[in-house]
């Protein structure tokens, strides 16, 4: 008996393509089969500013000019307004933006000028007097969109009167969504003790340790405010003001690369049930399982660090309570942790880190400790023991003590390669869907 090809599977999606690449047939006997590829294209979000926030209101303004630079977009304009402070001096109090812009894909730079040395700092000739405001802008993070549904309805009355009404609609974004190198996932995280050393780093630059098309830059930290939380949270804010050395925080956008992933998260990773729904898919097997405090985890085998060399063999491990990683080991591949993950000495782990239950991560300094992939950081449970969900995501906690050379590093070759291999179906959307357009046709 002989057989027509009767299906393809893409075992690997690849990366790189700008155009759908030939396919060909090769080996089994036959002849004359054909087919035709698609590509999945990737792009930007862009949006406009939504709002900035002053972080120091500086001294003897008489009047201040607030402007934007950076962030990929333009025309953005707003104003300052300036206050007594009780000294008599006058202070920047407030800014507002009049005219929102567009096309922005990350939070632009603010420079307010207002100084006695014209023509520094970034100010023109001819501005007066004032020094010391500072602000951070924030773009409006708007709406991902999942998948995009055509709805159509056809009416026809008794007399044969016909009507037809189409109506595009969009769910949100469901599924993994990377963020920074680190993210926060929740809001207001707790957070201290940041280190001040020389030597650490986190880095939002995709290391790109397969080789492959390297990813855009992500941000080094992405943090979590909803743009309709009430009261209003300022992550982003808290995240920047914790950071003694902020040049050490790299990645897109400005220094330090700090923003808002509360949009490109998506809705798996920013609700409760979505982390728990996507952390439970991790647990089964192949996954190692522990309870509370194991002495030792696996670690995978991965000598060159490559997940595109066939001698690397990666691991899950799902930690159920806490677990402390220390000593010279590496670890590859993807480890859950439900309680507290702590991590010092010289300890490195390649892949995909989810501190995703009671959200606390303790990475002490000292030591050369790395973690190449991604880490993310979600409080979603009232404790591990008990399991029972938040109804909204809590505050996450990062504690990061001395510094030492430890970094951690965005990769995607250890985060989407990862992530593909993985069997996760994200749980149906909460929310309704975005009507995007909507039409009567007569017929």
């Amino acid at each position: 008996l002989v057989y027509p090809v009767d299906h393809v599977n893409v075992t690997a999606g690849g990366s790189g393509y700008t155009s759908p690449p030939m396919v060909g047939f090769n080996g089994g006997n036959g002849s004359n089969a054909a087919a035709m590829a698609n590509i999945s294209a990737a792009t930007v979000t862009m949006y406009p500013v939504d709002h900035v926030d002053v972080t120091a209101g500086g001294t003897v303004y008489k009047s201040a000019t607030v402007s934007f630079s950076g962030g990929g977009g333009s025309n953005a304009a707003a104003t300052a307004t300036i206050g007594q402070q009780p000294t008599g001096a006058y202070s920047v109090n407030t800014i507002t933006v009049n005219t929102l812009g567009k096309d922005y894909s990350y939070d632009p730079t603010i420079t307010i000028c207002g100084t006695d040395n014209a023509g520094m700092f970034g100010c023109p000739m001819g501005s007066g007097p004032g020094s010391g405001a500072t602000a951070i802008s924030q773009i409006g993070g708007g709406v991902h969109y999942g998948k995009v549904y055509l709805l159509t309805a056809l009416a026809q009355t008794k007399t044969g009167g016909r009507s037809m009404l189409q109506m595009e609609v969009a769910t949100p974004v469901t599924g993994f969504g990377f963020g920074g190198a680190l993210t926060l996932d929740g809001p207001n995280p707790v957070i201290d003790a940041m280190p001040n050393s020389l030597n650490f780093t986190i880095e939002g630059k995709d290391k790109n340790t397969c080789n492959e098309t390297a990813d855009p830059d992500h941000p080094a930290i992405d943090g979590y405010d909803d743009p309709n939380a009430s009261p209003p949270t300022h992550s982003v804010e808290d995240i920047i003001s914790s950071l003694p050395r902020p040049d050490h925080y790299t990645g897109s956008g400005g220094t330090p690369s700090v923003q808002n992933g509360y949009a490109s998260l998506g809705e798996t990773l920013t609700t409760p049930g979505g982390l728990d729904s996507f952390i439970s898919a991790l647990s089964h097997p192949p996954a190692h399982t522990y309870g509370n405090n194991p002495s030792s985890i696996a670690l995978g085998d991965c000598p060159t660090h490559n997940t595109a060399d066939a001698s690397c063999h990666t691991v899950i491990d799902y930690v159920d309570g806490d677990l402390t990683l220390n000593g010279n080991d590496t670890g590859h591949g993807i480890l859950v942790v439900t309680g507290t993950l702590t991590m010092d000495g010289n300890f490195t782990w390649y892949g995909l880190v989810l501190v995703v239950g009671d959200g606390v991560m303790r990475f002490n300094g000292g030591g050369n400790g790395n973690i190449v992939g991604m880490l993310v950081d979600a409080k979603i449970y009232d404790s591990y023991m008990t399991k029972n969900k938040l109804s909204s995501l809590g505050s996450p906690t990062f504690l990061w003590n001395g510094g030492g050379v430890n970094s951690v590093k965005y990769d995607h070759c250890w985060t989407t390669n990862l992530i593909d291999a993985i069997d996760f179906t994200p749980p149906p959307t909460t929310q309704p869907l975005k009507i995007l357009s909507f039409r009567i046709l007569p017929y």
